[in-house]
């Protein structure tokens, strides 16, 4: 069983002080503020101005939580480490269901950029186009990564999951999963971000030997594609 509660961030304590909280209300509706401006005009086209207008904030206030525009999108991954938690503990609470409790995380870990496929596009332009963005969000991704092996490894342990695969490896598939199925829905107009997700989730299952009541297959029609 893979044991990294070492190296795994725990969430935050509730009572973390008034100045904390206010922080955390503060951080969170810039993020906000920017991911509306991303969604609606782009990453590249939303000046740091505009974040701090549309959260109501000045601008020097942005500079004190994220030291370039760049940086929100490193909180957009980080927020996710709260959502990585919670299914973990539910894991160790039932080790039987652990493809459902697999199977609401994914749903959890895209929600966000999943409400807007120009969102989608312009969060994936702008890992790609900052190496010292790129880099953060790769070790918060490791550290998810960990996260998900546990919760994998403990379904082994208790049948729910069948693989040869080392959990680090099956955690591994398990992002890229996410990634390629809100890449893949980004740049298909056509397409439902759910039933794609839907599907991909279905084959990574299978490969597990495991199933869940909202990956059940559903009869199509001869010749028609899952978009």
């Amino acid at each position: 069983m893979v044991t990294s509660r070492e190296t795994i961030r725990p969430p935050r304590a509730a009572g973390s002080g008034r100045r904390q909280r206010r922080r955390e209300q503060t951080a969170e509706k810039l993020f906000r503020a920017a991911a509306e401006l991303f969604a609606r005009k782009g990453y590249a086209a939303t000046t740091v101005e505009e974040i701090t207008e549309a959260a109501d904030v000045g601008k020097g206030t942005f500079f004190n939580y994220f030291p370039s525009k760049e940086h929100v999108l490193t909180y957009f991954v980080e927020r996710q480490h709260g959502a990585l938690h919670r299914h973990l503990l539910l894991a160790r609470e039932d080790r039987a269901q652990i493809a459902e409790i697999l199977l609401s995380l994914a749903d959890e870990l895209v929600l966000a950029p999943s409400g807007s496929q120009y969102l989608a596009r312009s969060l994936i332009a702008a890992f790609l186009g900052s190496v010292e963005v790129r880099e953060r969000i790769a070790r918060e991704m490791g550290i998810g990564r960990k996260i998900i092996a546990e919760i994998i490894a403990m379904g082994i342990e208790a049948g729910a999951l069948h693989s040869e695969l080392a959990p680090a490896e099956l955690a591994r598939s398990f992002q890229q999963t996410l990634i390629g199925s809100v890449l893949l829905w980004s740049i298909d107009p056509h397409s439902s971000m759910k039933k794609r997700l839907r599907l991909s989730m279905r084959v990574l299952f299978s490969g597990l030997g495991a199933t869940a009541p909202g990956l059940r297959a559903r009869r199509r029609r001869p010749g028609k594609e899952a978009r």
